[in-house]
């Protein structure tokens, strides 16, 4: 049993699963709709989760963890586009100059075309569009001839003759016909537009003016192809004259009749469109403008106020976060942009949204947005918060990520079909849905994540759950207590832990209320709703009265069309020509009638731009008129957002530090315990560079312990006691794969046991030691394969010169040579890149040869002597072979007791050479950079760790090139005479106290150990100084209430290149069974580094894991320094002598 189960026995089961502890059905990228319909197959709908290494998991994964590292970029570029897509809505809704699509209302209306009987006719509407040159409508020659044609076919009438009794008559019904014309701001007089002396202005100043029809002369209304400057009209391309008439009055045929005599009368020069001026074609269209009743004000109350109490009962359980009111107004906020960019990209899409009532539009986006929202926030919650906070987020999002987007794909599917089979009105809705939920995605995947990081940062989470845990452990619940909790469907409704909840409710909901939207349309359209109506709905239902462009386009270059003027009338136009038509009325049914075209003589329509020119003419003219606001309004909401979080996280980051301080905060040190089965204290340790490890303990007992990144936990396999009771003991050596899917033990009988950590049984492939010889090189290495995949490799070489290369999985693939009869002293696997691997070896007579490895086995490329010193006869101590991250895989290092040599792995060429004055245990590189005198690779510095002397300390020599020299790097190539070498570097020596202790080096420049700290003494001279740091160890941990200062014995440390140590101390087990099962520590050890930031330190029959990381303010990376962490960290200098 691991001690993850031993540990902590009634814990709930953990929410994500190591990839080999469970089985994954394939696919897993479906779309969550499928698993209701496999429902009765596989007896479940949950969907499968993603396992850890699935392709669409890991980009969630790597989208979150960027994202809440840096939040406040992520903040203030969704902030930024939100602010951008909202502007139009919020300011250009009403302004002329937008040419937005129109907005909806606070009624419902409705404009279809009408099938029904010609006496039902109310109204009559006529047009007579008059175009001069082109954006040149305004010149008083145009208004002249415009004016002579009005007066040819209604008459000399003047606005004094008609508006006096007009109101009256509107109220009565009694007024038979009427017109609407440009030419009223002038009283239709030619006088008047003669002595007018600005033109523009007049049409400005009365552009409230109403009309003969009483409708306002608003320029949108009068003109067409306008030209706005701010709210001002500045030119218009067409003078639009509007005649209407009651229906069956005789009104209509004379107009008809003095259309046609235009061409003989007062436009013989003009062009007509139809040339005989005759118009015959016309569409019969319905409009209603039905306001709420009192029943569908009552549903939209309820259905908002169930989702109020739905988010107030959620918001109670969320204690782990800082502001849950904040929340709200996150989610608020976020809604809110969704709908107001959405609104503003179907005004640019020419999607008519006035047709259902404002008010419906946002629940769609509180439906979809708050399911997704809770959907994050709950699988934040299932981390621990000992997690870092971006891998909270980071893997939250890889776990609901996928389901999110696979949701809002569903969502967009249904609503794209239910578009074809409801009425033009909602089909404008649905695509409004579509936009919105696509929105709501984005924002929810940048925005709310970074305010989401944001909250879970301010807040102290471990102390708080720290203590509720105590106190849970404190309490035990009595069995009455037991039973009287009854956990209701309600309940777990409101925590979301039915599935319906959590990834249909957001769809069903939607769906049905776009189906109650539709049922408005067919309840007006019919009163029972018939079979044969249904049927023509699904064959696609009626048209629109949105394109009014079925009309023959005029053939000439015009700026607009028919359809897209009558799109761009507003509301107010809209319900004064309802009262016109049908005083007090909600409906009206009117006869349009394709406009007469008149072009002026000698008028010049080449300047309309067309096509894409006229897109780049409009975009132009919203840059020039509406870029400034807009630019001014994202400027000040980034702004506004940036002081804010400031603000908000003040009082944890505080005052900026100095760059001192700054610079002793980017180090980070931790420290993780983990658990294991063992019963006696651990000799053998193993580990790879995927921080997996495997542990032998004196108990005969073995463990592998898995580290899963995702979780950064880690998980702990004990290898059964059947297999271990049928080894040969002792186990001599013990080698874990990189992937952590294959062990090998050498046992004393010289047979080499391979265990599979997810059969948890033993291969039938059994492998025998080829000699009796101690092992060189131990490893196991992968090779890619095109047809069967990555096949795993176990290559032993014995100081005998012997190796030993079998296949896993395959009895037969196996090969068993001898690559030197002199006796080996070092060997080393490289792997270049996933093609290739080479293997090199050193004999006791200071021989390097290397292998690649091929398709016929290891084939010998290349082999050099070593400068060392073989007059004893041969090399007496062990040498090893190693590579750098940094310098790559194309030099070599080879590490004897008193020298380190550096070769280029191709050639095995010696590049460099450091002559050691003491033994070497170990070395750690500094940073690299390029030799200032010959280009080629250099090192900064260079930390030699010295073999431990018998009071325990270590020494580490660092080698540094002289302050102002040569750029300061030590060149490895010495090419030139003026490359700085090693002989000329200059020598720091550290001191490093290691009581009963062990350590080893990293790449990443450092040293990292486990030791015990001295005894505390009253009396702290000035010579142990260096203890005083220790002292404030146990001082700052005595405050704790569960930690005394006799308990702290123990600390991590790391020791940097430049002195500096950082240390935290090894607190007591928090759990108190794992703590009864640990041992009494004399000695620490053996130790192990993993990868390149962290090592393993056998502690008892523990294992403490030590990890050095970046760690930068809250605006970075991580949590926060390991001070806030680890309760007490301190850094000190230790520098105690320094020679040339």
């Amino acid at each position: 049993m691991s001690s993850a189960g031993r540990s902590r026995p009634e814990s709930k089961p953990r929410l994500v699963l190591h990839p080999r502890s469970q089985l994954r059905p394939p696919n897993q990228a479906w779309s969550n709709m499928i698993w209701y319909f496999l429902y009765p197959l596989r007896g479940t709908s949950q969907p499968p989760r993603l396992s850890a290494n699935h392709p669409i998991r890991r980009a969630f994964f790597r989208h979150g963890k960027t994202t809440a590292q840096h939040w406040l970029i992520t903040m203030l570029v969704s902030v930024a586009i939100a602010m951008g897509f909202s502007y139009p809505t919020i300011f250009l809704s009403e302004n002329p100059t937008a040419g937005f699509a129109a907005y909806p209302h606070h009624v419902w209306t409705t404009a279809r075309p009408f099938m029904g009987e010609e006496r039902l006719i109310d109204v009559e509407m006529r047009q007579i569009w008059v175009h001069g040159s082109y954006m040149n409508a305004l010149n008083k020659s145009v208004l002249n001839s415009a004016l002579g044609i009005q007066q040819a076919i209604v008459g000399p009438e003047r606005l004094t003759s008609v508006y006096p009794t007009l109101n009256d008559q509107l109220r009565t019904g009694a007024i038979s016909w009427g017109y609407h014309s440009p030419l009223m701001y002038w009283n239709n007089s030619a006088d008047t537009i003669s002595g007018d002396e600005d033109v523009v202005r007049t049409i400005n100043d009365q552009s409230r003016t109403s009309s003969s029809l009483n409708v306002a002369l608003r320029p949108a209304s009068v003109f067409a192809g306008k030209r706005f400057d701010r709210k001002k009209l500045r030119a218009a391309d067409a003078l639009v004259i509007t005649l209407m008439n009651k229906a069956g009055d005789g009104v209509g045929g004379r107009w008809e009749d003095s259309m046609e005599a235009l061409a003989s009368g007062a436009c013989q020069n003009c062009t007509l469109f139809p040339h005989d001026g005759r118009v015959t074609r016309n569409k019969v269209y319905e409009f209603s403008f039905v306001p709420l009743s009192l029943q569908e004000n009552i549903a939209l109350t309820f259905a908002y106020t169930c989702m109020a109490l739905y988010v107030l009962l959620s918001l109670r359980r969320l204690k782990a976060f800082h502001s849950r009111f904040g929340l709200v107004v996150t989610a608020i906020t976020q809604m809110t942009c969704s709908v107001l960019a959405s609104v503003t990209i179907c005004g640019i899409l020419k999607i008519n949204l006035s047709t259902i009532p404002q008010n419906a539009y946002p629940f769609v986006v509180l439906v979809v947005g708050l399911e997704n929202m809770f959907r994050l926030i709950n699988a934040v919650l299932a981390y621990p918060a000992t997690m870092a906070t971006d891998q909270r987020i980071a893997n939250a999002l890889g776990d609901v990520g996928p389901v999110s987007v696979a949701t809002a794909g569903q969502n967009l599917i249904i609503l794209s079909l239910l578009s074809y089979f409801v009425s033009p009105g909602v089909a404008a809705f649905c695509a409004f849905a579509c936009i919105a939920t696509l929105f709501d995605a984005f924002f929810l995947l940048t925005f709310f994540v970074a305010v989401l990081n944001v909250d879970i940062r301010r807040f102290e989470l471990q102390d708080t759950l720290a203590r509720s845990t105590q106190q849970r452990a404190r309490r035990r619940p009595s069995p009455v207590d037991s039973r009287s909790l009854k956990h209701t469907w309600f309940d777990a409704l409101v925590q979301g832990r039915l599935p319906f909840s959590t990834r249909m409710a957001g769809t069903a909901v939607t769906t049905t209320f776009i189906l109650s939207l539709n049922y408005h349309f067919f309840e007006r359209h019919e009163k029972v709703t018939s079979l044969r109506h249904l049927l023509g709905l699904a064959r696609g239902g009626s048209r629109s009265v949105a394109d009014f462009d079925t009309f023959t386009p005029p053939p000439m270059n015009a700026t607009l069309t028919p359809g897209e003027w009558m799109r761009m009338q507003d509301f107010d136009t809209a319900k004064e020509v309802m009262r016109l038509a049908k005083p007090g009325a909600d409906s009206f049914v009117i006869r349009v009638f394709a406009p007469l075209i008149v072009v002026l003589a000698d008028a010049d329509r080449t300047g309309a731009p067309l096509g894409t020119e006229a897109w780049v003419h409009a975009l132009r003219s919203y840059a020039i008129h509406h870029f400034y606001p807009v630019a001014v309004a994202v400027v000040f909401a980034v702004a506004f957002v940036a002081v804010l979080m400031n603000f908000l996280l003040y009082s944890e980051a505080g005052e900026e530090p100095f760059p001192e301080e700054r610079e002793r905060q980017e180090d980070g040190l931790s420290l993780r315990s983990v658990n294991l089965p063992h019963k006696l204290d651990i000799i053998k340790l193993a580990g790879t560079e995927k921080a997996h490890f495997v542990t032998v303990g004196l108990d005969r007992t073995v463990a592998v312990s898995l580290f899963d990144r995702a979780q950064q936990d880690y998980k702990t396999i004990g290898v059964p006691a059947e297999v271990t009771s049928s080894l040969r003991w002792p186990v001599r050596d013990c080698l874990l794969d990189d992937s952590g899917d294959y062990l090998a033990l050498h046992c004393a009988d010289d047979q080499i046991v391979l265990f599979p950590c997810a059969t948890g049984s033993l291969l039938e492939q059994s492998l025998h030691y080829p000699d009796d010889n101690p092992p060189v090189l131990f490893r196991f290495f992968r090779v890619p394969g095109k047809e069967t995949g990555a096949r795993i490799w176990l290559v032993i070489l014995t100081s005998g010169g012997r190796l030993l290369t079998t296949c896993m999985g395959e009895k037969g693939d196996r090969e068993t040579t001898r690559l030197s009869e002199r006796p080996l002293v070092g060997a080393a696997l490289i792997a270049p890149n996933t093609q290739n691997r080479k293997l090199y070896y050193i004999t006791e007579d200071a021989q390097l040869v290397g292998y690649s490895w091929g398709e016929d086995g290891w084939k010998e490329s290349c082999s050099s002597s070593l400068p060392l010193d073989t007059r004893l006869g041969g090399l007496s101590s062990a040498v090893s072979i190693t590579t750098h991250q940094d310098l790559g895989h194309e030099i070599l290092m080879v590490r004897s007791e008193k020298e380190v040599l550096f070769f280029d792995s191709s050639t095995l060429n010696t590049l460099s050479k450091i002559d050691l004055d003491t033994p070497l245990a170990d070395i750690t590189l500094g940073n690299t950079a390029h030799c200032a005198a010959c280009g080629s690779v250099a090192l900064r510095s260079v930390g030699l760790i010295s073999e431990m002397e018998p009071d325990g300390s270590s020494g580490m020599t660092v080698l540094s090139a002289r302050d102002g020299e040569l750029g300061g790097a030590l060149c490895l190539r010495h090419n030139t005479s003026s490359c700085h070498s090693f002989a000329q570097a200059s020598k720091a020596t550290h001191k490093v106290q290691n009581p009963a202790g062990s350590l080893c080096a990293l790449d990443s420049q450092a040293i990292l150990g486990l030791r015990r700290l001295p005894p505390l003494k009253e009396d702290v001279t000035p010579a142990k100084q260096a203890s005083s740091a220790q002292t404030r160890h146990r001082r700052r941990a005595s405050t704790r209430p569960s930690t005394t200062s006799r308990e702290i014995t123990w600390e991590a440390f790391k020791v940097s290149l430049n002195g500096e140590i950082e240390s935290t101390p090894v607190l007591a087990n928090e759990d108190s069974e794992a703590e009864a099962s640990s041992l009494y520590v004399n000695s620490a050890g053996p130790a192990v580094a993993l990868d390149h930031q962290s090592s393993a330190v056998a502690f008892g029959n523990q294992v403490k894991v030590i990890r050095s990381s970046r760690r930068g303010s809250l605006a970075g990376k991580t949590d926060g320094p390991a001070i806030q962490r680890h309760g007490s960290t301190s850094k000190r200098r230790l520098t105690l002598r320094k020679g040339q």
